[in-house]
């Protein structure tokens, strides 16, 4: 109706541009007990393999990425690990490995781990389902309040990309906004996403401002499932989210 406007609540943003965007998934841990000893890059590799039931034998990659993340004023830390082998060697032995291949070996390949600083603790695994091809990018940006940062994910699935935020809250990471970073990488109809992040006047959560993006493939490679797009913002805003406390979620007017 012109002259209208409604508010659209984000739940699951990106669900509104690709319906293949997967939901977290928290991962059941071991029951053995890591020792809180060492320094946190060889705790977190202890922590990850006990939880996650890495085999001796088995090559991974892990990533360790430091930031304040609560108001707790320590430095906390995200640990990632990325399990492509294990991913390669279980589509081996599956009766529909040609159908693995073909969406990229998807799965809990990747996961995260939030650390505490103030409790000096590691957390439960949570599984980023997405293709191992690539390991989870990790960023951080003062969204939700501007005393400490936010955890910026973005994990691939095909030729695709999608970003969630997380924020910390009672010592945990909670998700409060998802979008696609970019779409269909080598197709007709590939498209990008950028993201800004405006203070207002109003709160001191920031507005999430979506543009529209060009996609740079420079690198050459023609494997899209492992291209590293460059995103190249346009000055074309698409959609501004603002948070709603009654709702306590990201909403926008459409």
């Amino acid at each position: 109706m012109k002259g209208s406007s409604f508010l659209f609540l984000v739940v699951w943003a990106a669900s509104c541009q690709s319906e293949e965007s997967p939901s977290i998934n928290p991962v059941q841990p071991s029951q053995s007990e890591i020792p809180q000893t060492g320094d946190l890059e060889s705790r977190a590799r202890r922590h990850a393999e006990a939880q996650l039931q890495i085999p001796v034998n088995e090559q991974y990659r892990m990533h360790l990425y430091r930031a304040h993340l609560d108001p707790d004023g320590k430095e906390d830390a995200v640990i990632t690990v990325n399990r492509l082998n294990h991913a390669l060697y279980a589509a081996s032995k599956d009766a529909k490995a040609a159908k693995l291949a073909e969406i990229g070996f998807m799965g809990n390949h990747n996961i995260m781990f939030f650390y505490d600083g103030g409790l000096d603790k590691i957390s439960n695994a949570i599984a980023i389902p997405s293709s191992p091809y690539l390991p989870l990018d990790i960023a951080f940006a003062s969204i939700t309040n501007p005393a400490y940062q936010d955890i910026l994910v973005t994990y691939r699935i095909r030729n695709s990309g999608f970003r969630t935020f997380f924020t910390i809250i009672n010592h945990k990471p909670s998700r409060f906004f998802e979008w696609p970073e970019f779409d269909g990488i080598g197709t007709p109809n590939a498209e990008a996403f950028a993201f800004e992040f405006v203070q207002t006047a109003r709160q001191s959560r920031k507005n999430i401002q979506i543009y529209a993006a060009d996609i740079d493939l420079s690198d050459t490679v023609k494997n899209y499932y492992i291209a590293r797009p460059k995103i190249i913002k346009s000055p074309r805003m698409l959609r501004e989210f603002f948070y709603l406390p009654a709702k306590q979620a990201y909403v926008t007017k459409k």
